[in-house]
């Protein structure tokens, strides 16, 4: 029987993108940049969010790409901006179909591929999200369909934090952040949106590192006491990451972090006590069939 330690080290390779999964979202992703580039001026396009920080959790579901509008776009800028969402959605309707296309608060979202319960998603790019945005001075602005206007934001901030904590955490911060996007995706996504989690694995997740089941442990311990906080945009531009989490979010949120803290605490007991069968069914309660037991 494996170790809890090689168990996580081959949980952390689990989630690691293949190469036929890169390649795959590379083909996707390549293929919507160029559909809206045919319909706009584009300045420029990148990848943006988590799939852009290697942050992701596998399947590949909502993979950012930022569209930053060029001159003859300008014009844009002083309409609504649910008009330039509009827009996007018209042209990527036109290419893929209505039944492909989900309108976000923020972006326009291709579903290549709607899984269900009875199918296996590993090895395929779900879905593209596209974010129209204009270029600031500094930063940029995107619109927010429900605030009902444009919002500054800067994902490359958001990226050099990322990288810049996981350097400082010996490369040990990116493995970890995933696996608590893992856990957050088994117990049906109690908090909203995935980015909090890193947002708040910025601030609750510190070095020295010690394992990763000592790290889950004291986030999920530390989670469940600040959830409830505001958490603001790492760059300090748009509104809080935490404005989806209501009263009601927050509470369910606690309970269930409260769970996982205590799953997680009888799992490491259960090492200790040299029931290694147990602890790694345990942590396979938290982190679903991702999680290796052999």
């Amino acid at each position: 029987m494996i170790t809890v330690a090689e168990a996580f080290d081959k949980f952390r390779k689990k989630l690691e993108l293949t190469d036929t999964e890169q390649k795959d979202a590379q083909r996707r992703h390549t293929e919507v940049r160029e559909c809206i580039r045919a319909k706009f001026d584009i300045k420029r396009d990148f990848l943006t969010g988590s799939y852009g920080r290697h942050t992701k959790t596998k399947p590949l579901k909502d993979i950012d790409i930022f569209f930053v509008l060029g001159s003859k776009e300008e014009s844009r800028r002083n309409d609504a901006p649910s008009k330039i969402l509009d827009a996007f959605e018209n042209c990527l309707i036109e290419k893929y179909g209505s039944d492909k296309i989900e309108r976000g608060r923020r972006c326009i979202t291709v579903e290549f591929d709607k899984v269900y319960q009875t199918q296996d998603p590993d090895g395929k790019v779900l879905s593209i999200d596209a974010v129209p945005a204009f270029e600031l001075k500094q930063h940029f602005e995107i619109p927010d369909d429900i605030l009902g206007k444009w919002i500054e934001s800067d994902p490359e901030i958001h990226a050099e934090e990322a990288t810049t904590k996981n350097k400082a955490l010996d490369g040990k911060w990116k493995p970890l952040v995933k696996m608590i996007k893992r856990w957050n995706r088994e117990a049906k996504k109690p908090v909203k949106p995935s980015f909090l989690l890193e947002v708040m694995a910025q601030d609750l997740i510190d070095g020295p590192f010690s394992t990763y089941p000592d790290e889950i442990i004291n986030f999920f311990s530390n989670a469940h006491e600040t959830i409830g906080n505001v958490w603001p945009d790492p760059a300090k531009l748009g509104p809080p990451v935490s404005d989806q989490m209501d009263q009601t979010k927050i509470n369910t949120a606690k309970e269930v972090l409260r769970t996982a803290e205590k799953i997680a605490d009888r799992a490491k007991r259960a090492e200790n006590l040299g029931n290694i069968s147990e602890a790694l069914s345990l942590w396979r309660q938290l982190f679903g069939s991702y999680f290796p037991q052999s």
